[in-house]
């Protein structure tokens, strides 16, 4: 072998190397293009990547917003709102402030009563027959329409001139609200020109208006018999018992007698917060 070849084969070895070189470094450079276009693409494909992510929806947006109207509707009224503010008491719907009592004329002895209690009577009606000591019988008479509320005296008793027969709850008269009050604290709320809710049997709820206080109690013993009818919420005994008295409007349907019941003495309004914390009057 000459010289001369020997450098050829040389050249031809390293031209190859080159090449070789050379077809690497564009291979990479090929991969590196498609990695750079690949992210490019995905870039495109998913827009705003680099932005914030949205943890609360549109809707829990909306829920909360409606939670917050919720409370602060309620807060608002719970501070500035007004409840109705009632006292309830027993009470008795008849005629006039007390029944009017009816009385012997003259002295005798009381022989028999011709009604009893809650009986219905008509003017000059014999309510009760008395003996003069002149053996003259005499009639207690009625002297208006009403009812008969009670029985004063025994039969077979002897009565004064003025000595009290039977009462009477006279028809004629306005009506009006008896109240009752078993408590200090229940009668400092019975103030003239207060309004009483009335429920009136067959008249649906009437309002009326306090006119008249006792300022002093009564024994509830002094209430027993006054009435033909029982009066629920009343004490028995010497438990003192403050009175007072609501008119009824004019137009209010008249009543055949005393009816007991339970009425609303309107103390005003109050705001939530006192209810629920007991401020002003806990009722």
């Amino acid at each position: 072998m000459s010289l001369t070849t020997t450098a050829t084969a040389a050249e031809r070895t390293a031209e190859s190397g080159k090449n070789e070189k050379g077809g690497k470094d564009a291979g990479a450079v090929t991969e590196e293009s498609t990695a750079v276009a690949a992210a490019r693409a995905a870039a495109v494909l998913e827009p705003g990547l680099d932005r914030p992510v949205g943890l609360v929806g549109a809707r829990l947006r909306a829920a909360a917003a409606a939670l917050l109207l919720v409370v602060g509707a309620g807060g608002g009224w719970l501070a500035f709102g007004t409840l109705p503010h009632t006292l309830a008491l027993p009470a008795l719907l008849a005629h006039g402030a007390a029944p009017e009592t009816v009385r012997a004329e003259q002295a005798g002895a009381l022989l028999a009563y011709q009604v009893g209690p809650g009986a219905t009577v008509t003017q000059g009606q014999t309510l009760a027959l008395l003996r003069t000591a002149a053996g003259e019988e005499l009639a207690v008479r009625a002297p208006q329409a009403g009812t008969v509320t009670a029985l004063l005296s025994a039969p077979g008793s002897t009565l004064a001139p003025g000595a009290a027969v039977a009462a009477l709850d006279a028809a004629q008269l306005p009506d009006t609200v008896r109240l009752f009050a078993t408590s200090l604290r229940d009668a400092g709320e019975l103030v003239p020109g207060r309004t009483v809710l009335v429920p009136v049997p067959g008249g649906g709820t009437v309002q009326a208006v306090i006119t008249e206080v006792d300022p002093l109690p009564v024994r509830a013993e002094t209430l027993d018999g006054a009435f033909p009818v029982p009066l629920p919420g009343v004490p028995a005994g010497a438990a003192p018992v403050w009175t007072a008295r609501a008119q009824l409007p004019p137009d209010t349907t008249r009543l055949r007698g005393p009816v007991p019941l339970t009425v609303s003495v309107d103390l005003g309004a109050r705001h939530p917060y006192e209810a629920v914390f007991g401020t002003g009057a806990g009722r």
